[in-house]
C-alpha cells in the first residue's frame, strides 16, 4: 500500500441518517423491524411486554418459535407460543432470536459496492453467538446483551458501502490483492467515514444503550473504548476475529491475524489453546443450527 493518504471529504451525521433512513432503518419510514430492534436492545423491557409485541407480527413470530423448536435448543416439548418460549429458553434466548430475525430482514439484498451481504449476515450471526459463548466463560454479567452486541456490530459497513461506495469498492480491492490488513488502516487509506463511526450515528439515533454503541464503535479496538464498556467491546472484537477465523468471513473481514497476535495492544481477549479450540469445533456447529434453523 503506497503511504499517500486518498483525502476524501468528511461523511456528515446528516448524510448518513439520510443512508439510514433508504435502508428504512430510522425516521418515519422505519420498518417495524427496526423499531423492534431498539426494544430487544431495551433491557427494561419485560416478557410480557416483549411476548405481546413479538406476537403482533406473526412472520416474526413464526420464526422464532422455528428457533426455539429446533435442534439449536433441543427442547423435548414443542414450544408453541412466545410466552412458552420465554419460560423454556429464557427472555434473553427470545430477545436474541428475534434480533437475529430482524436484521435478517432490514438488511438489504444486495448493496452495489457490497457484493457479499448474505456473508455479512452470516458473520454477524458468528459474532452475536460467539460473544454470548465469551461471554458465559469471561464475563457472565454481559450475558444479556452479548449476543445481541455482537449481532449489530458490523451494520455500520452497509451505511459506509452506501454514503461512500468508491472507497469500500476501494477497500475490498486492496483486501483482495494482499495479505489481510488492519481494517481501520484501509478506512484512513481509502474512506470518507470509518463503518464504526457511521454505525455509531444510527445507534445514537436509535437511542441504545451506551454500552452497545460502544462496542460497536469500538470492536476493532477494544482498548480505546470507554473503561466501563471495554469488557463488552473485547467481548466482541474477540468474537469477530473467531468469527472470521472459523469460516464465517466477507468482503471486508477477511480472516485476519492469529487470535494470540498482540491481544494487549489491541485489547482483545487472550484465550488459551484449549479456549480456542472449544470454539474451533462449537461455533461453527452453532452457528450452521441458527441459520439453518431462521431459514
Amino acid at each position: 500500500m503506497s503511504a499517500t493518504v486518498t483525502h476524501k471529504p468528511l461523511i456528515g451525521r446528516a448524510a448518513l441518517l439520510e443512508a439510514a433512513t433508504s435502508l428504512r432503518l430510522v425516521g418515519t419510514t422505519a420498518s417495524g423491524s427496526a423499531r423492534l430492534i431498539r426494544m430487544l436492545c431495551d433491557e427494561t423491557v419485560g416478557a410480557d411486554e416483549l411476548s405481546i409485541r413479538i406476537e403482533r407480527d406473526p412472520v416474526l413470530c413464526a420464526r422464532v418459535l422455528r428457533v426455539a423448536n429446533s435442534c439449536f435448543y433441543a427442547q423435548q416439548r414443542s414450544v408453541t407460543s412466545i410466552r412458552r418460549a420465554l419460560l423454556v429458553v429464557g427472555l434473553n434466548a427470545v430477545r436474541g432470536i428475534a434480533a437475529a430475525a430482524c436484521i435478517d430482514q432490514v438488511l438489504p439484498p444486495r448493496v452495489a459496492a457490497l457484493p457479499d451481504t448474505p456473508a455479512l449476515l452470516r458473520h454477524s450471526l458468528a459474532t452475536g453467538l460467539a460473544s454470548e459463548m465469551l461471554a458465559a466463560c469471561r464475563f457472565p454479567a454481559l450475558m444479556s446483551e452479548a449476543f445481541i452486541a455482537g449481532l449489530l456490530h458490523n451494520l455500520g459497513v452497509v451505511i459506509q458501502a452506501i454514503v461512500d461506495p468508491s472507497g469500500t469498492t476501494a477497500m475490498i480491492a486492496s483486501l483482495g490483492s494482499r495479505a489481510p490488513t488492519d481494517i481501520r488502516a484501509l478506512e484512513r487509506h481509502h474512506a470518507a467515514i470509518a463503518h464504526e463511526e457511521a454505525i455509531a450515528v444510527v445507534f445514537d439515533a436509535w437511542q441504545l444503550p451506551h454500552s452497545l454503541i460502544a462496542a460497536a464503535s469500538h470492536h476493532h479496538l477494544p482498548a480505546g473504548a470507554p473503561e466501563s464498556h471495554r469488557p463488552l467491546a473485547m467481548l466482541v472484537g474477540t468474537a469477530a476475529r473467531l468469527s472470521a477465523a472459523y469460516g464465517n468471513a466477507f468482503s471486508l473481514e477477511p480472516t485476519g491475524p492469529g487470535l494470540d497476535s498482540d491481544p494487549e495492544s489491541s485489547g482483545l481477549l487472550a484465550l488459551s489453546e484449549r479456549e480456542i479450540g472449544g470454539f474451533r469445533e462449537e461455533l461453527p456447529k452453532r452457528v450452521t443450527h441458527l441459520m439453518a434453523a431462521l431459514g
